[in-house]
């Protein structure tokens, strides 16, 4: 065997051993008889009832709005409202939504939301190594998305997506990809591997922009989505977000809060392409195993989808309206009468030496 084919040889051996190293001190269950990461199930179905009720104490007259959750292919919802007489309700079109308008009355008044819903685990997986390249996204979907987005925050406009500002990065980031999953899945490495989950939001209920997180590295859900898609848009990628609500379990609990996560759009080999989810807080963070990247939770349930214009996503923000000076308190609790998860998908555990290549695209600080 001559000295080259020799080194080869141990420089083999030595990726084997150090990645076999990594496997092992990163998944201590194994030696447990634990189920190891690669057997990651997703529940496949959701089903489960659960009420949200605000109550209000006013000086003045105001008006409270609502989104109710959607019914499409992967979620079917039946959504009704009820409330105190003091309070009527209109249903309105606009913005890309359709949603409640509650005209409230000065005093004590409550508004009670009843959801049924079904909801619908879905992995893409399967479609990681789709040969589709940026050229093959279509030029509507690019001109919806690949621009800036803003928020409304004290009269003016907060750039909370800006897709210029990312290129540069994104580009570095991106390097050494072809295809558009192999870039979204870098961007995905980039975020879960640098950054961190925390609520930022202000006193005036306004999130950080994309350029804020990247200085501080950590976001909530929302603000970690403007990132991403800031940074995917920047290279020509459409990307936008999806709100809604999380319900889990944990232990005997139930937990309901807002959240919001990314979709984009892969381009499969044949001229057609999916639309897929990217759920960052999933993993950010902590250890990267992909198990947010384009995988659909059952338990995030959608109440809107982004469609790139900057005053539907105000819109859609917009809690309430009230005269300016007035005393408005506001308080919302929920109760969750049934929450039942079967089923499941089994989510694709990346070989070991793509789990190993992907810590090398941590940032270094």
């Amino acid at each position: 065997m001559s000295g080259a084919i020799k080194g080869i040889a141990v420089a083999i051996v030595v990726i084997l051993a150090i990645t076999t190293v990594y496997y092992f001190v990163e998944n201590p269950a194994i030696f447990n008889g634990v189920t190891p990461p690669g057997s990651y199930q997703v529940p496949s179905v959701l089903t489960t009832s659960f009420s949200r009720n605000f109550t209000f104490a006013s000086s003045e007259s105001f008006t409270f709005y609502l989104t109710p959750t959607v019914n499409d292919a992967l979620q079917q919802s039946l959504v009704s409202n009820s409330h105190s007489h003091d309070v009527s309700v209109t249903t309105d079109s606009s913005d890309n939504r359709t949603y409640w308008k509650f005209s409230v009355d000065a005093g004590n008044s409550y508004i009670d939301i009843n959801y049924n819903i079904t909801s619908y685990g879905k992995s893409w997986q399967n479609i990681e190594n789709s040969t589709g390249v940026p050229s093959q996204i279509p030029e509507l979907l690019k001109s919806e998305y690949d621009h800036p987005e803003y928020f409304n925050a004290s009269g003016t406009n907060l750039e909370v997506i800006n897709p210029s500002i990312f290129r540069n990065l994104t580009l570095k980031i991106t390097s050494n990809d072809t295809t558009v999953a192999e870039m979204l899945r870098s961007i995905y490495n980039y975020i879960v591997g640098n950054y961190s989950y925390n609520i930022t939001y202000n006193l005036g209920n306004v999130p950080l922009s994309a350029q804020q997180v990247y200085q501080i590295k950590e976001g909530d859900c929302e603000e970690l989505s403007y990132l991403f898609e800031s940074m995917s848009r920047s290279i020509g990628i459409p990307s936008w977000t999806q709100y809604g609500l999380l319900i889990q379990e944990s232990g005997s609990q139930v937990s309901l809060g807002e959240h919001a996560w990314v979709q984009t759009y892969i381009p499969l080999s044949n001229s057609s392409g999916s639309y897929v989810n990217i759920d960052l807080t999933v993993e950010v963070g902590g250890q990267d195993l992909g198990r947010g990247f384009m995988v659909k939770y059952p338990n995030s349930i959608v109440e809107w989808t982004d469609n790139g214009n900057s005053s539907a996503m105000v819109a859609y923000h917009t809690e309430l309206t009230a005269p300016i000076g007035i005393h408005l308190t506001e308080e919302e609790n929920y109760t969750v009468s049934s929450f039942n998860q079967s089923g499941s998908i089994a989510l694709v555990r990346d070989n070991i030496f793509n789990l190993l290549m992907a810590n090398t695209s941590r940032e270094r600080r």
